[in-house]
């Protein structure tokens, strides 16, 4: 029997982060810098438009930024965590068990729900209600092929945000239009193997033999091979993994040279740091300051 599982991520996720406490910032171009003000780590979809690309230095747009009038914030790290938090406790309203895969990601188990489309669509509307941030979903019976159809449903407005992947019909029409370098665990290299070898579409990917596959990408491509065709090979981790360790790092926008200033920094490091250990209800075996 196939089990759904849906992928649930927020649009642009820091910029509509910032959106929710200024409304002018709607339906103008915004970004949002690296943590030592370096480069573009988000843009809106009207920054995208004017051709600032992720990742790109900030000084090698600072014309486009004042001559288009873009909003440009330093990340706030604090303020992300806490509304990914409130993202998630809706989503738990929706699903008994989720998955956080990323600050702005969460696998969602959706087996038992008749009408998914339906059921995303509600957590949708109530996610923009509660929160302020606009998600995509992609439900499939494994995360790959769910990662495939937010992908699908993020790029096509005729998905209205949600696309249910399930019926394997669907699945041979939508995965065709998907470029191997955009699937979940495709790598440049690999993706780049894989187009020499005549391979550039998840549904030719889907295709190849997996005596082939794992001969190319190893254990790895073989298991995205099987995922694409249906067959779940990565669990669903509805209880977090116990960690061994947890880290509290920020880059400074500027020189910081005298003793009291970094003596304030590592301070408040180190407070974040006991607050996320005894959330996980941890003990400390040791303290690093680097």
């Amino acid at each position: 029997m196939t089990h759904p599982i849906a992928i649930s991520d927020s649009a642009n996720f820091y910029v509509s982060a910032e959106r929710i406490f200024d409304p002018s910032l709607k339906s103008v171009p915004v970004i949002v810098l690296s943590n030592n003000d370096g480069c573009a780590v988000a843009r809106s979809d009207e920054a995208k438009a004017l051709g600032i690309k992720m990742g790109e230095p900030l000084h090698l747009i600072r014309d486009k930024i004042e001559a288009h009038g873009v909003r440009v914030f330093s990340s706030n790290y604090t303020l992300y965590g806490d509304i990914s938090r409130r993202v998630v406790e809706v989503y738990e309203d929706y699903t008994p068990n989720v998955e956080v895969y990323s600050i702005d990601e969460c696998f969602l188990d959706f087996g038992g729900i008749k009408d998914r489309t339906t059921h995303a669509r509600k957590m949708r509307r109530d996610v923009l209600l509660r929160v302020g941030v606009p998600v995509r979903v992609g439900i499939a019976t494994t995360k790959t092929l769910a990662k495939c159809a937010n992908d699908i449903a993020k790029k096509n407005p005729i998905f209205t945000g949600v696309l249910d992947m399930t019926d394997p019909a669907l699945s041979d029409w939508l995965l065709p239009l998907v470029p191997t370098g955009d699937i979940w665990g495709i790598g440049r290299r690999t993706a780049k193997k894989l187009e020499s070898l005549g391979i550039s579409t998840a549904g030719q990917l889907r295709d190849m033999p997996l005596r082939r596959a794992r001969a190319l990408g190893t254990v790895v491509l073989e298991r995205t091979v099987l995922e694409l065709q249906g067959e779940p090979c990565i669990a669903f981790d509805d209880v977090e993994p116990p960690r061994k360790g947890m880290a509290v790092t920020r880059s400074a926008g500027v020189p910081r040279t005298d003793f009291d200033t970094v003596f304030q920094a590592i301070t408040a490091h180190a407070t974040r740091a006991a607050e996320k250990r005894r959330q996980h209800g941890l003990v400390a075996g040791t303290l690093t300051v680097f």
